[in-house]
């Protein structure tokens, strides 16, 4: 079918699907569901082994209510292979305008990471953070780097093996 363009909005009762077909095959993968629920799920692979930023996704959201709450994105990174020098699951941004500020606490990213048997080696925490303070910035009621909590039923084996936090130069 051609490449078809429409002037109104394009409804399906059933959702929408983005596919690739594989040239060896013929078989469909699914790499864009928007399911009649309104639910997404995109699938991505890459084969990159290094020298450039992998950012499928560009997503951005304008919160204008006062006491809206989260107005955020979950993402996952499942790592099952020796990444690089570096692994984010997502590169957060908060941006408080001339006239924004949260009551409670606010962040760029509330981070969770599960630690397995198989990670013996390597650098993990939850948050590489960076606090930007651009000229006239503020520092409102507190500010700080970290709003940290450890949950979880193994608590004291965190207790006992991890650092509050590495400072690194």
């Amino acid at each position: 079918m051609a490449n078809t363009t429409f002037t109104g909005p394009v409804r399906s009762e059933g959702g929408f699907e983005v596919v690739d077909k594989s040239a060896t095959t013929g078989a469909y993968t699914t790499s864009l569901d928007i399911a009649s629920d309104g639910s997404i799920d995109l699938t991505y692979s890459s084969t990159s082994t290094g020298g450039s930023n992998i950012e499928p996704i560009v997503m951005e959201n304008t919160m204008t209510g006062a006491g809206g709450l989260a107005g955020r994105a979950r993402f996952q990174l499942n790592a099952n292979a020796a990444l690089g020098s570096y692994s984010n699951a997502l590169k957060a941004i908060t941006v408080y305008g001339a006239s924004g500020s949260t009551t409670g606490l606010g962040s760029a990213f509330v981070a969770e990471m599960t630690l397995s048997a198989g990670t013996t080696s390597g650098t993990y925490a939850p948050l590489e953070i960076e606090l930007n303070a651009p000229s006239g910035a503020d520092t409102g009621t507190l500010t700080s780097f970290m709003h940290i909590s450890t949950q979880g039923a193994d608590v004291a084996t965190i207790d006992t093996n991890a650092v509050f936090f590495n400072l690194a130069v």
